[in-house]
């Protein structure tokens, strides 16, 4: 179908694309929850989800441009509700939810921010951009860990399940771009204070560098206290450990040690809320990092 003008960038799953991939990934026949489609565009993904979900499909789709072909298209699909409105800025829809998307690139850290610390968002399907999945699931899709990805990780299963080539979209965007999925874990590995895990991988990658045996305060103490089968874990990066090594020095600590390290995770974020957020469109010249 002829796209219209756009006042959002985008960059669609062609619709043979979003059945051999979806199809192959996305298993319905059995889901109960209801699904969001962020960011529906020209409803290639919808029409998907309407034919293959027994439940209701929310289609969010911010630009105007696109809504009456959306309309037309899905107007005899009568389990999807079209929402023309920002997914960011639209309350919850009040009970637990699936999201399978292609999600706006450009919104990507937002959107993710939002679904993962929504009680109601249970699983999802996301198109995203390789290096924004890197940086927000780690290890979990073999890259390095983070300190999101380390945090997440205690409360999300998560996985890359397949990588797309520019061809598969309308238009070809200049980056990789893979589904991965998320899943909320029945029980969080975190059973204590989140908080003061919080905290110790904050220091943790604020302190450590270049090796975790280094970091003042939880170096020594670590080295104290660790199982001699596994002191070299001690002598990696924060980077360089899978969450279970985090859940496992997370373990060995005691809370007059976590009380010295108290408050690493806000001091962390109030300096990241001095950093000039950026977000990626094709036009810009820095395009990777901006996710």
């Amino acid at each position: 179908m002829r796209i219209p003008q756009l006042s959002v960038s985008q960059n669609f799953l062609k619709e043979d694309v979003v059945d051999k991939v979806l199809g192959k990934f996305v298993k319905l026949e059995n889901h109960t929850l209801p699904i969001v489609d962020i960011g529906a565009g020209t409803g290639n993904i919808t029409s998907w989800l309407s034919k293959n979900s027994k439940t209701t499909v929310y289609a969010f789709e911010l630009d105007q441009a696109l809504i009456p072909a959306l309309q037309k298209r899905l107007q005899n699909a009568g389990k999807v509700r079209i929402i023309a409105k920002d997914f960011l800025h639209f309350p919850s829809i009040g009970e637990q939810y699936c999201v399978v998307a292609n999600i706006p690139f450009a919104s990507t850290t937002l959107i993710l921010e939002k679904l993962t610390t929504d009680s109601y968002f249970k699983e999802g399907y996301l198109i995203v951009q390789k290096e924004a999945a890197e940086r927000w699931l780690g290890e979990q899709v073999g890259a390095k860990s983070t300190v999101r990805a380390a945090l997440l990780g205690s409360i999300f299963e998560a996985s890359c399940l397949h990588s797309f080539s520019a061809a598969d979209f309308t238009p070809k965007p200049n980056v990789a771009i893979v589904l991965i999925s998320l899943k909320r874990r029945e029980s969080p590995l975190i059973t204590g204070n989140i908080r003061d895990f919080e905290n110790f991988i904050a220091y943790l990658f604020n302190k450590s560098l270049p090796e975790i045996r280094r970091a003042p305060i939880l170096g020594r103490f670590l080295a104290r206290r660790i199982d001699l089968g596994r002191i070299s874990l001690l002598r990696n990066a924060p980077s360089e450990l899978s969450i279970e090594d985090f859940l496992y020095l997370y373990s060995l600590c005691d809370s007059e040690i976590l009380e010295k390290i108290s408050g690493s995770h806000e001091k962390m974020v109030e300096q990241g809320r001095g950093v000039q957020k950026s977000f990626r469109t094709r036009r810009a010249s820095n395009w990777r990092n901006m996710v």
